[in-house]
């Protein structure tokens, strides 16, 4: 007798399903709220796991799991579990299954199960079981993307995602929003303003996506820029009304047919003076003919030419404002009308959107300024040193003499007769009023201290001869190398400058908005009511100065120079401006760079082991990060050398159980393997000693640990179908978005730009820059390179070698990051030179010093964003 046969049809995990974690049940809203409540099942986005590696849920996989629930694919109810543990019952089952916005939502009806697990057990996060292609057991059909279940958990694998505020009738603090039948039937539920703020977000990405597809169809078929605007507006006021995509995709593709038809009308010229727009939506109708098309026109450069004139009107108001107030300080009117000129010159950070009082604040500060350069002219006058120094009194002659030593000098130098042009190219021609400021703070404490030295100078070139000595070089000489590297510097007009006395440690002040404190509104409050605290904090943060070492090797000339006879300024001249050159790019170096690591600094996340063996194919050599750019490590150090304090922003490499350092280039490493990690790219090889790049293995163990910026924008430069003007175009739009979240979202002023040279021309493309094409404040300087780009103005990096490179464009607000030079450059003595044998070469060699800080407050980092240009085609794991 055949024995019988025991079926156990409880389902097992299949190949394919997925537990993601998607949601917080907050234990108190549910004991408050009734048997059912909303919550969060899942959201578009591409994530990591061990168990599955790198997978993505996209909409159209949310679309299909509702479109299965519905249809009841998966054979009976989908149900809430405890730890993913069926066999111990059900805590709720799925109800209903819709989408809102990114986001797979459910409603649920909770068991006394589920809600004592949720209220007295900590069961509070909730993870989704679903699987990718779903074949059910009989048909063995497959089905696509179809939820299966979720858990209730303890120990997510995801973490840090949002809470769902579900509540009953009387919770404080969260907006009260019913939704239709057709959304929750007749259930009340409760979202935080975050949430709601959340799904308003995604219909306006919604929106602005579809305007994109809208603008490509219809300029694809060269329909007339201004009816392309009009219908796009007419578009984006209908899709403020719509909430469901189907329904705005919908009636894109009718403002698409509509615009064609209407290009084509216009290209066959068969038209008899009407041009029809038929489209059928409800409150849409729209209707143009030729006079209707000439007055739309008509009107947008009316409005256009008004708006420029009104903007013109209101930045001449506002800089008047800004000069008034400086004329009308008492303490700066001893200054040289130079001087006061240049503490005008930061008018030219004033735009039209300026307020009264932001002008105030500038103006007050450049008085500030002013009293600063009066209280060291007194101080200079009179001799008196700084902290530690010596006293010696500086005459009215003595300053003359400098004066007078220094413009024969420049004479002899050439730079008398130099244009402007020429000798301030990288500043754009002129000389800037906060680069020339800096440069009299600093060369005002050179003379104090080289007084002396100066004198004896101006009297040996007074009679025609070199009386100095040959162990040192000319003090004239190392004031002009100051003067000029400071002079050239591009990134003086982004800093706060000013000097420091020399220290191993400096404190810098500053204050920052507390963005949760009063703001628009709280200010308007009445007898008995609270009054908010100012959003203005006072606060201060410790730097330490930054050593900046050359030596030279000094020509038999210089030698000669600087004994008894004739200057030969020629020959000093290639010295001066090779030394001011190389200071300038050092110090243009460590200003820029730290313009773009402050920046990347701002809003980051730590990514800890993640997993390079899965790209290993015993093949490919450069693997690719799941996330990028890559902060660089910050470490400070002391005047020694020493790091002081821990490592931020670590990078930590392991091969083969083995923590890898990284390669420094210079050859001289151990023998051994390093890394060699692209920051900006995200992409990372291995290498040895020699530099040589090494094939990991697969199968061998490869992790590394990151920090990445999310304080960006990463601009894929592939055009696809796109041609480079549009796929520019695309670029400035970007660019405005990231100064919307400077000024909008942070309450920071975009007041320049930065790029390179290279990143300038192709830009420079876009179809915005043309004649034709031109917005308001967006436009190209008169020598080509890139001017302003919604209203913000853009300035070309210089110094080769940054990490700018060619890759970003930096935006932000003048004057956050802090420049204090603590020691102006100075050369030491000069000391004969030998070779390798210990022999004489009858040359001499000495070496120059300087001593700067360079700090970005923490919270002030917020006024820095950046765009960052790659082709994501070449972003792959290949062979070096």
């Amino acid at each position: 007798m055949k024995s019988a046969r025991h079926f156990r049809l409880e389902s097992p995990d299949p190949d394919g399903v997925v537990h993601f974690l998607c949601d917080r049940v907050d234990a108190r809203a549910l004991a408050e709220a009734g048997q059912r409540t909303v919550v969060t099942i899942t959201r578009t986005g591409v994530f990591h796991d061990p168990r599955y590696g790198e997978f993505e849920i996209s909409r159209k996989m949310l679309q299909a799991m509702v479109r299965n629930f519905d249809a009841g694919v998966y054979g009976q109810d989908v149900v809430i579990d405890v730890s993913h543990r069926p066999e111990d019952g059900a805590a709720g089952f799925v109800r209903r299954l819709f989408l809102s916005g990114n986001k797979l939502r459910a409603e649920i009806e909770w068991t006394d199960y589920g809600r004592e697990a949720v209220t007295k057990k900590g069961f509070i996060y909730l993870s989704a079981e679903f699987h990718e292609d779903w074949k059910d057991n009989e048909q063995r059909k497959a089905h696509g993307p179809t939820l299966l279940g979720a858990g209730l958990t303890t120990r997510p694998v995801i973490k840090g995602l949002d809470k769902v505020q579900l509540s009953g009738d009387e919770v404080s603090g969260l907006e009260h929003v019913r939704l239709s039948e057709e959304c929750l039937h007749t259930v009340p539920t409760y979202l935080s303003d975050r949430i709601i703020k959340l799904m308003h977000e995604d219909h306006s990405a919604m929106l602005k996506e579809l305007l994109r597809q809208l603008k490509r169809e219809l300029s694809a078929v060269k329909l007339n820029e201004a009816l392309i605007t009009q219908l796009m507006a007419a578009f984006e006021q209908a899709g403020e009304k719509l909430t469901d995509e189907a329904t705005l995709q919908v009636l894109c593709e009718k403002f698409v047919a509509a615009g064609k038809e209407t290009a084509k009308q216009l290209q066959a010229g068969n038209h008899d003076g009407t041009i029809k727009l038929d489209i059928t939506m409800p409150d849409i109708q729209s209707g143009l003919d030729a006079d209707g098309v000439k007055k739309i026109l008509a009107e947008q450069a009316a409005e256009a030419e008004t708006k420029a004139k009104q903007l013109a009107e209101n930045r001449t108001a506002r800089v008047d404002q800004f000069n008034e107030l400086i004329d009308g300080a008492e303490g700066i009117k001893s200054l040289s009308e130079e001087s006061i000129t240049a503490l005008k010159k930061a008018a030219d950070v004033i735009t039209a959107d300026w307020s009264e009082e932001a002008v105030k604040a500038l103006a007050a500060n450049q008085i500030n300024l002013g009293d600063q350069m009066v209280l060291q002219a007194k101080r200079a006058g009179l001799g008196l040193p700084g902290p530690g120094g010596s006293a010696h009194r500086i005459t009215v002659d003595e300053s003359n003499q400098v004066k007078e030593l220094q413009e024969a000098v420049d004479r002899r130098l050439g730079y008398l007769d130099m244009s402007d042009s020429r000798r301030y190219a990288t500043t754009g021609g002129q000389l800037q009023g906060e680069n020339k400021i800096l440069a009299e703070k600093v060369l005002t404490r050179f003379d104090k201290e080289h007084a002396e030295q100066l004198a004896a100078e101006h009297k040996a070139l007074a009679a025609g001869n070199g009386l100095v000595s040959d162990v040192a070089v000319p003090a004239i000489y190392e004031r002009t190398v100051i003067r000029e590297a400071l002079h050239g510097l591009v990134s003086m007009m982004f800093m706060d400058v000013g000097t420091e006395d020399f220290a191993t440690e400096v404190v810098i002040p500053y204050s920052y908005r507390d963005t949760t404190a009063a703001g628009r509104t709280s200010t308007r409050k009445y007898e008995g009511q609270s009054i908010a605290r100012a959003g203005v904090i006072q606060t201060s943060e410790s730097a330490r100065p930054t050593p900046q070492k050359l030596a030279f090797e000094i020509s038999d000339e210089l030698r000669y120079l600087t004994a008894a006879g004739r200057l030969n300024w020629d020959a000093a001249a290639e010295n001066v401006r090779n030394a001011a050159r190389i200071i300038r790019e050092d110090t243009e170096h460590l200003n820029l760079n730290e313009i773009l690591a402050a920046s990347h600094q701002y809003a980051t996340t730590a990514v800890s082991n993640e997993n390079l063996e899965l790209q290993a194919d015993d093949t490919d050599q450069i693997f690719i990060l799941a996330q990028f750019p890559v902060v660089r490590p910050k470490i400070v150090y002391n005047l020694q050398g020493t790091q002081v304090g821990s490592t931020l922003y670590p990078v930590t490499v392991t091969y083969n159980s083995v923590a890898l350092n990284e390669y420094d280039g210079t050859g001289t490493q151990a023998s051994g393997t390093y890394y060699v990690l692209d920051y900006d790219l995200g992409e990372i090889y291995l290498v040895n000693q020699a530099g040589v790049v090494q094939t990991p293995a697969n199968g061998t163990a490869f992790t590394i640990s990151y920090t990445y910026t999310t304080n960006i924008y990463k601009f894929d430069t592939d055009l696809g179908s796109d041609t480079l003007k549009v796929k520019e175009d695309d670029f400035l739009y970007r660019y405005g978005l990231r100064k919307s979240v400077i000024e909008d979202d942070r309450f920071h002023m975009a007041t320049f730009g930065l790029m390179s040279g290279s990143v300038f021309t192709s830009v420079g493309e876009a179809e915005r820059f043309r004649a034709n094409h031109k917005v308001p404040g967006t436009d190209l300087a008169a020598d080509g390179s890139l001017g302003r780009i919604k209203d913000v103005p853009n300035f070309k990096t210089s110094a080769p070698g940054l990490h700018l490179g060619d890759r970003y464009a930096v935006i932000g607000e003048r004057g956050v990051t802090r420049f204090r030079m603590m020691r102006p450059w100075s050369m030491g003595q000069l000391e004969n030179q030998k070779d390798s044998n210990g022999r004489f070469t009858g040359k001499k060699e000495a070496y120059g010093d300087q001593y700067v800080v360079v700090h970005t407050p923490t919270q002030l980092k917020a006024a820095y964003s950046a765009i960052l240009r790659y082709s994501a085609s070449a972003r792959v794991a290949r062979t070096a």
